[in-house]
């Protein structure tokens, strides 16, 4: 497993909002700061300074003017921090709880099982690659990305996959239920499998 993974739906959802407001309000700001620099509000406004004597003089006149300019701008790097720490969040999971009982708890690493799926779906001829993900921290899921070689039955693979592969993977794990997504690429684009419940 390589990479980072996709982003959680509420994190795409919220970068959409969130970068759409900020760029529809430095558009808005961006336009009537040229039309004011071309004289379209009159040459008076045109040739003005950006601060005038009035703005200048309040901010000489209060001495606590440059200390909140300070906190606010100390709170926008912060935000701007939170949200970059937002975009390295995924929900891939680390592992699975596989028993609870008296002698004590097992936990299955992820990677355990990813190795496993993948080396099976290796071997199913005319898979070139493939890549699988656990997902979910509380509902569990498989993730497998499967490459294939041109001219290979993709209808063919994704049985395998969904088929023994799936099988050994669910009852290795004692989770009959365990959902998978399967991606099959071929040569000239991505035909997407079922989700397999």
């Amino acid at each position: 497993m390589t990479g980072l993974g996709p982003r959680t739906p509420s994190t795409d959802r919220r970068n959409r909002v969130v970068l759409a407001a900020l760029g529809l309000l430095f558009t808005a700001v961006g336009v009537v700061a040229l039309l004011v620099g071309v004289g379209v509000f009159g040459d008076d406004r045109a040739d003005r300074p950006v601060l005038d004597p009035d703005a200048r003089a309040f901010v000489a006149d209060h001495g606590w003017f440059w200390p909140v300019v300070g906190v606010v701008c100390g709170l926008i790097a912060l935000l701007a921090l939170v949200w970059l720490a937002q975009q390295f969040r995924t929900d891939r999971s680390h592992g699975l709880d596989v028993t609870h009982d008296e002698l004590g708890d097992v936990h299955l690493p992820a990677t355990a099982l990813t190795d496993a799926v993948e080396d099976d779906v290796a071997g199913i001829t005319g898979v070139r690659g493939t890549r699988v993900e656990l997902r979910g921290r509380h509902e569990p899921s498989l993730e497998i990305a499967v490459r294939v070689a041109r001219g290979t039955d993709v209808p063919v693979v994704l049985g395998q996959v969904c088929g023994p592969v799936l099988e050994r993977a669910r009852r290795a794990l004692g989770r009959p239920d365990l959902p998978a997504q399967v991606d099959v690429t071929a040569v000239g684009g991505v035909r997407r499998g079922p989700d397999v419940r």
